[in-house]
C-alpha cells in the first residue's frame, strides 16, 4: 500500500468484532487524521459484531453488501482474537475469500493484528506469526496493534490497556490501536496528533501531551519495527 498523497478523503471499511467497535475505534482514527495537516480526512463505515469471526462475515449479507456498496480505498479485516491460535486454517481461508471481494472493488486489505489476552501474553508470538504469514499470502498490509500493546506492556509504564475482563481494550488501549492504524494507513508518525477523543457529544479521552506522545511513539515504533521484520 502506497502513501496517500491526495487530499481526497480516504474511504475505509472496518470488518471485525468488539475489538473494532469498542470505543468506536474507526472514529478515533478519523479524529487523529482530522488533527493532522499532513493527511486527508477519513470516511469510514464499520461492520462489527461481538465474538464474530471472519468466517461469519463471509456469510453475513450485510458484510458483503457493505464491501460492494462503495469503492473502498482500504478494508480492515479483524479476526476473532483466539482464531489465530485455535484454527489458523479457517482464518486464512475466510480472510482470503473476503480479500478477493476487496480486490474486486479495487480496495486494499489491511489486517488488524490483535493482542494476546492479559493472562496469556505468551500467545502474542503465535498471533503475530499468523497475521504476518497471512499478509504474505495475500500481499496485504498489517496494522501491528498487538506489537504496540506488547511493547507498551514491556515498558511497564503503568498504562492500563485491558479492561477487567483481561481481553477488551480500555479507551487507552483503543487509542493506542488508533495510532497504529493512522501510522499504517499514511506511513506517517502520529506523534503530535490530538490526545483528545470524543464519542458523540461526550469527551471519551483527554490525555496530557506527554502521555499522548508516549503512546503515539510506541505506535510508530511498532509500525516501523514490523515493516523491518
Amino acid at each position: 500500500m502506497g502513501t496517500f498523497t491526495t487530499m481526497q478523503p480516504l474511504k475505509v471499511l472496518y470488518i471485525g468484532n468488539s475489538y473494532t467497535y469498542y470505543h468506536n475505534l474507526p472514529s478515533m482514527v478519523t479524529q487523529l487524521a482530522a488533527s493532522s495537516k499532513r493527511v486527508p480526512g477519513i470516511e469510514t463505515a464499520m461492520v462489527a459484531h461481538g465474538y464474530k469471526t471472519l468466517e461469519w462475515h463471509t456469510h453475513n449479507p450485510k458484510t458483503i453488501e457493505g464491501l460492494r456498496r462503495t469503492a473502498w480505498d482500504i478494508v480492515v479485516l479483524q479476526e476473532f482474537s483466539m482464531r489465530p491460535i485455535e484454527n489458523r486454517e479457517a482464518m486464512y481461508h475466510f480472510a482470503s475469500l473476503l480479500h478477493d471481494e476487496i480486490r474486486k472493488t479495487g480496495g486494499h486489505t489491511v489486517l488488524y493484528l490483535t493482542w494476546a489476552r492479559r493472562h496469556t501474553p505468551e500467545m502474542q508470538q503465535d498471533i503475530t506469526a499468523a497475521y504476518t504469514e497471512l499478509a504474505r499470502i495475500l500481499d496485504a498490509d498489517v496494522a501491528p496493534v498487538g506489537t504496540a500493546w506488547q511493547n507498551a506492556l514491556a515498558a511497564d509504564c503503568g498504562i492500563q490497556l485491558y479492561k477487567n475482563d483481561q481481553s477488551h481494550p480500555t479507551p487507552l488501549g483503543s487509542y493506542l490501536a488508533a495510532c497504529v492504524f493512522y501510522a499504517t494507513f499514511f506511513k506517517h508518525s502520529p506523534v503530535g496528533l490530538t490526545g483528545t477523543i470524543s464519542d458523540g457529544d461526550r469527551e471519551l479521552l483527554t490525555l496530557p501531551d506527554h502521555d499522548a506522545r508516549h503512546l503515539q511513539s510506541i505506535a510508530w515504533d511498532a509500525v516501523e519495527q514490523f515493516s523491518r521484520s
